[in-house]
């Protein structure tokens, strides 16, 4: 049995106490009302999966009026309909409103159990589903998000590539985008190698409080070795065959070499690199 609460709602004070007494003796947790305003009223301060109401309840909101209200205000609850007059036109009008199911009287309490074991069944089944559904928006909204970001990034570097064949020196070229990296990274040293054409690597860029070398060595075909300019944590990062990137940092710090949106911007620094 699913422990989800029950409203019940009747206006003849018997019918609300032996219904409340004789579900709550089979384990429901169950609530009583004596009106459908007061129902409405009550469910706007407690989810309730399921309600119980009577057809007619004179002087008030009928169990059809309730239903409507209910699946305008609280669409998540299912309710079930009680009535002596389970004509064909009441079923049909109360199923239009909204009805899960509807119960004739009279009754034997084992058909309400039954009836409602399947709509507290349904209920906690809408609700997962609910609630995979506002997940599943919840990611593709996040991945759209991601997107539009990468998309305004991509264009963002575009522009500074674009800026940086009108910059006086290959030093300013770099400028913009270096600033773009130390903003988003924050390394404490920083520093942009680029191939001779002999082959040797010099200093076009730099920044930090440890000064780094004027030009590196290599001793040989693929990676570099790293150097040790002094930090804690360093990464020298080619790019492609028009130099190196040197990120140092005083700790450890949660910047990859494989996050999309550096190797972006390394690519970018690349470009310039060999068009200047």
């Amino acid at each position: 049995m699913i422990q989800e609460p029950i409203l019940i709602v009747d206006d003849e004070a018997e019918v609300r106490a032996t219904l409340l007494e004789a579900l709550r003796e089979q384990g429901y947790t169950a609530e009583a009302v004596a009106s459908g305003e007061a129902a409405l009223a009550r469910m706007a301060q407690r989810a309730f999966p399921v309600v119980l109401t009577d057809l007619h309840m004179p002087g008030g909101q009928t169990g059809l009026d309730l239903i409507g209200a209910i699946r305008n205000q609280f669409p998540g609850t299912l309710c079930v309909l009680i009535t002596a007059y389970a004509t064909l036109d009441t079923s049909i009008e109360a199923l239009k409103r909204g009805a899960y199911d509807l119960i004739q009287k009279p009754f034997r309490l084992a058909e309400i159990e039954v009836v409602l074991d399947r709509a507290l069944e349904h209920a906690a089944l809408l609700q997962k589903v609910r609630a995979y559904q506002e997940e599943l928006e919840g990611r593709i909204l996040s991945r759209t998000r991601d997107l539009q970001e990468a998309h305004q990034e991509a264009l963002a570097l575009s522009n500074l590539s674009l800026q940086a064949l009108d910059a006086p020196t290959v030093g300013a070229a770099l400028d913009p985008i270096l600033d773009r990296l130390a903003g988003r990274w924050t390394p404490d040293g920083l520093g942009c190698y680029q191939h001779s054409q002999d082959g040797a690597l010099f200093l076009v860029q730099a920044r930090g409080r440890l000064p780094l070398p004027q030009g590196l060595a290599r001793p040989g075909p693929g990676p570099l070795p790293m150097p040790g300019f002094g930090y804690f944590e360093e990464h020298l990062v080619p790019l492609g065959t028009a130099g190196w990137l040197y990120l140092g940092y005083e700790g450890r710090s949660v910047f990859s070499e494989s996050d999309p949106a550096f190797l972006l911007l390394a690519r970018h620094l690349e470009l310039v690199l060999r068009v200047r």
